[in-house]
């Protein structure tokens, strides 16, 4: 009788423990996670604004934090004030009331260690497809590995390799495939009373 109540409470113990995995699992996966958006937004574009609404509908995060990159590498077409007042006006004028805008520079960094002192969420990455390759080329697996997914954005008609366990495809809409800053740049060239 005794070894029959020890079994009980083992197999009672063991279903409870799977019970709470799966519901921390569950929790992850539903509205805890914090997104994280880089760009250097130079000029911000409609593929840009489709990526962060997509964020939001896609991904179950329940908080985005968009960082404008402003570091001494790259020289930047507009100024940091202005990207991140273009950035203001996408969130407000989509009426997105959980997202954080910040920059970051070459004296202040806002990488995983840096977002982890700001936050105890799960955090998911958000990339285009070329900044990912970038992530990939000038980073390891085990600092990618930290985050617990990374969403990343198809560009033009390639399809995107993924080299990350935890990385996934984010769609947005193809007519934003071919769009990008650079393009948009060239074209405020051409006419310049659109600057």
């Amino acid at each position: 009788m005794k070894l029959n109540r020890q079994i009980i409470i083992f197999v009672l113990l063991t279903c409870v423990s799977i019970i709470i995995y799966f519901a921390y699992s569950y929790v992850v996966q539903t509205k805890k996670m914090v997104g994280v958006y880089w760009g250097a937004f130079d000029p911000p574009t409609k593929a840009h604004e489709a990526i962060i609404t997509a964020a939001f509908r896609d991904i179950p995060i329940k908080k985005l934090i968009v960082v404008v990159n402003n570091h001494s590498y790259k020289k930047y077409t507009f100024p940091l004030e202005m990207r991140i007042q273009w950035m203001k006006e996408i969130i407000e004028s989509n009426e997105l009331k959980k997202v954080e805008l910040l920059y970051q520079d070459d004296m202040c960094k806002i990488d995983f260690l840096a977002l982890r002192e700001m936050i105890s969420e799960p955090i998911c990455g958000i990339a285009g497809y070329d900044a990912y390759m970038t992530w990939i080329q000038y980073s390891n697996a085990q600092d990618r590995a930290l985050y617990d997914a990374i969403a990343v954005i198809p560009r033009g008609d390639e399809d995107p390799t993924l080299f990350d366990e935890k990385a996934f495809i984010l769609p947005i809409s193809p007519i934003f495939k071919h769009v990008s800053s650079s393009a948009v740049r060239e074209f405020l060239k051409l006419d310049t009373t659109r600057l």
